[in-house]
């Protein structure tokens, strides 16, 4: 509501005008702003079919999975890089070389984050579906599934391939 004080100036009296006056907190009326949008998003998700929600929650996270997989590629190949520059005995630098061979670069660290991020979230969505409720049970499946693939994905493990599925995803589970 807009009053005038006599004096040609108005002031506004509303808390979520922009910019906002000095008692209120521009963080917390982002939060607020942003916790309502993600509300609507839910409630408009779960409105569609068991599919197209499945596949919304596999998308947005894989999204997610893109921009952690991303910066962690990033500061990783900062930190792997900056330790090879450093270390002076073949030891140390053979050992650094494999730990930059298995955490690939950026790319490879982002798809990686993505597979585990994006089955994680379809795996949950269509069991949610499927039993009516997200319990413990749930959480290990997915857990599980987005184990299993992420070591087909990245390449870990020899050349069982059934066995490396399911040790790491019961690591996953675990953890």
């Amino acid at each position: 509501m807009m009053e005038g004080r006599g004096d040609g100036v108005i002031e506004s009296s509303s808390t979520t005008g922009f910019p906002p006056s000095s008692g209120t907190n521009p963080i917390a009326q982002l939060q607020v702003g942003l916790k309502d949008l993600e509300n609507k998003y839910r409630n408009w998700v779960t409105k569609k079919s068991l599919p197209a929600e499945a596949a919304l929650a596999t998308f947005t996270s894989a999204i997610q999975g893109t921009a952690i997989g991303g910066l962690l590629g990033t500061l990783t190949h900062l930190d792997i890089a900056s330790s090879l520059s450093t270390a002076t005995d073949t030891q140390t630098m053979n050992s650094l070389k494999q730990s930059q061979a298995f955490s690939g670069g950026l790319l490879i660290q982002a798809r990686n984050i993505v597979v585990m991020t994006g089955v994680n979230a379809c795996i949950s969505c269509v069991m949610k579906g499927f039993r009516g409720k997200y319990d413990i049970q749930t959480s290990v499946v997915a857990a599980f599934g987005s184990g299993a693939l992420y070591s087909l994905i990245s390449g870990m493990g020899g050349p069982n391939l059934a066995a490396n599925m399911i040790t790491t995803g019961a690591t996953f589970v675990l953890f």
